[in-house]
C-alpha cells in the first residue's frame, strides 16, 4: 500500500485491512447468514417435508384407515347381506317346510275331519234309525192302546141299562142325538183318531193318524168324553102289555129309587122314559116289575135298619151310617142285576090277589122308592100298559 507520493501509507493499511476484515466479517456474516438461511431454509424446507410428508403419512394413514372402516363396512354390510340372504333363504325354507308341513296337517285333519263327519254321520243316521223305531214302536203301542182303550168303551146303552129276565123284547134302548151315534159309528169302525178328535175340547194337543196321544193326553181326552151328558130313551114296545114296569136306578137311602131327572114319554109312562146321565158316571138304571123293585127295597130298607141299629151307640153314627150303606151299594146293584137276570122259579109266583091276606094293611106298610122328590108311583110307573 502506498500512500500519497508513493510512501506507504499505515493508516491507510490498516483502514484497508479493517475493511477488508469488515468485508471479510460482513462475508462471513453473511456466509454464515446465508448458511443460516440456507440451513433454516433446509431447516425449514425439512419441516414444511416433513410435515408434508407427515400429513401425507396421515392422510395415506387416514385413507387406509378409512379403506380399511370402509372395506370392514362393506364386509359387514357384505355378511349382513349374506346373512340375510341366508336367513330369508331359511325363513323361505321354513315358510316352504311349515308350507308344506300345513298342508300335511291340512289334508290329514280333512280326512280326519271327514271321517268324524262320516262316523257322525253314521251315528246320526244310527240315532235317526233307532228313534225312528222307537218312535214307530211307540206309535204302534199308543195305537193299540188307544183302539184297545176305545175297544172297552161300552157307548151301547144296554151298557148301563139292565133288563129284567124276559124283557129283551119288551123294551128298546137308545141315546139321544147325533154325537153319541157318530162317537158309536167311529169307534164301530175303529176310527180311533176320529173318535178322538170328537172329545178334543180345549186340549191343543196335535195328534194324527201317524202321531197318536199319548196317555196323559188320551186320558185327558177321555175325561172330556166321561163329563159329558147325554139322554137315554127307554121305549116300551108292545111286549111290554100286561107288564107293571118302572125304571130305577141305585140309591144310597133307598137302594133303588126313579133316577133323577127321568121323564116320561108321553103323558104317562106307557110308552117309556128318557133319563140323563154323564157318561163318566157310575149311574146304573134297571128295568124291572114295580114288584120285584119294591121288594128290593125292603131287603135295602133292612139293611139300612141294620146298620142304624149297629150304630145306634156311636156318636158319629150319621156319618157312620151313610158310609156303609155308600159302601153296600155296589154290592146291592150286582146283586139285583144277577137276580133280576135270572129266571124265575116257578114257586115264585105270586099268589093270587083274592088269597093275599091284609092287602091294604101290608100296602101301607110297604116301603116306596124315592128319587128326585118323586115316588115309585110317579111317572106312570106302576102303571099296566095297555
Amino acid at each position: 500500500m502506498t500512500g500519497v507520493g508513493g510512501r506507504f501509507d499505515l493508516e491507510a493499511a490498516r483502514r484497508e485491512a479493517l475493511e477488508a476484515k469488515h468485508k471479510a466479517r460482513v462475508r462471513a456474516i453473511m456466509s454464515n447468514v446465508t448458511l443460516g438461511v440456507v440451513i433454516l431454509a433446509l431447516i425449514i424446507g425439512g419441516k414444511v417435508g416433513w410435515d408434508k410428508w407427515q400429513a401425507h403419512r396421515e392422510a395415506e394413514r387416514k385413507a387406509a384407515e378409512e379403506a380399511r372402516i370402509a372395506a370392514e363396512r362393506a364386509e359387514a354390510a357384505r355378511k349382513r347381506a349374506e346373512a340375510e340372504r341366508r336367513a330369508k333363504a331359511e325363513a323361505e325354507r321354513k315358510a316352504r317346510e311349515e308350507a308344506r308341513e300345513a298342508e300335511r296337517k291340512a289334508k290329514a285333519e280333512a280326512r280326519e275331519a271327514e271321517r268324524r263327519a262320516r262316523e257322525e254321520e253314521k251315528l246320526r243316521a244310527e240315532e235317526r234309525r233307532r228313534e225312528e223305531e222307537r218312535i214307530r214302536a211307540e206309535q204302534e203301542e199308543l195305537k193299540r192302546y188307544a183302539e184297545t182303550e176305545i175297544a172297552k168303551i161300552n157307548l151301547s146303552p144296554y151298557g148301563r141299562l139292565n133288563l129284567a129276565y124276559g124283557l129283551e123284547d119288551a123294551v128298546e134302548a137308545t141315546v139321544d142325538g147325533e154325537r153319541w151315534s157318530r162317537l158309536s159309528s167311529f169307534a164301530e169302525a175303529h176310527a180311533s183318531i176320529d173318535f178322538l178328535e170328537m172329545l178334543r175340547g180345549s186340549i191343543t194337543n196335535d195328534f194324527s193318524e201317524s202321531s197318536y196321544p199319548d196317555r196323559e193326553t188320551f186320558a185327558r181326552l177321555l175325561s172330556n168324553l166321561d163329563a159329558e151328558r147325554f139322554t137315554m130313551i127307554v121305549k116300551l114296545k108292545d111286549a111290554a102289555k100286561g107288564k107293571r114296569l118302572i125304571l130305577v136306578a141305585g140309591d144310597v137311602e133307598n137302594g133303588l129309587a126313579i133316577p133323577t131327572g127321568v121323564r116320561a114319554i108321553g103323558k104317562s109312562a106307557r110308552m117309556g122314559w128318557t133319563v140323563p146321565f154323564t157318561f163318566g158316571s157310575n149311574d146304573v138304571f134297571f128295568v124291572m116289575e114295580q114288584s120285584s123293585a119294591e121288594r128290593f127295597a125292603r131287603e135295602w130298607s133292612s139293611l139300612r135298619r141294620k146298620i142304624r141299629a149297629d150304630a145306634a151307640k156311636l156318636d158319629n153314627r150319621d156319618e157312620y151310617v151313610s158310609s156303609r150303606l155308600a159302601k153296600e151299594l155296589p154290592d146291592f146293584l150286582r146283586s139285583v142285576k144277577v137276580e133280576i137276570g135270572m129266571p124265575p122259579r116257578e114257586d115264585a109266583k105270586e099268589v093270587p090277589e083274592k088269597t093275599q091276606p091284609a092287602k091294604k094293611t101290608e100296602e101301607k106298610k110297604r116301603p116306596t122308592l124315592r128319587g128326585s122328590g118323586s115316588g115309585i108311583n110317579q111317572l106312570g110307573g106302576p102303571r099296566r100298559v095297555r
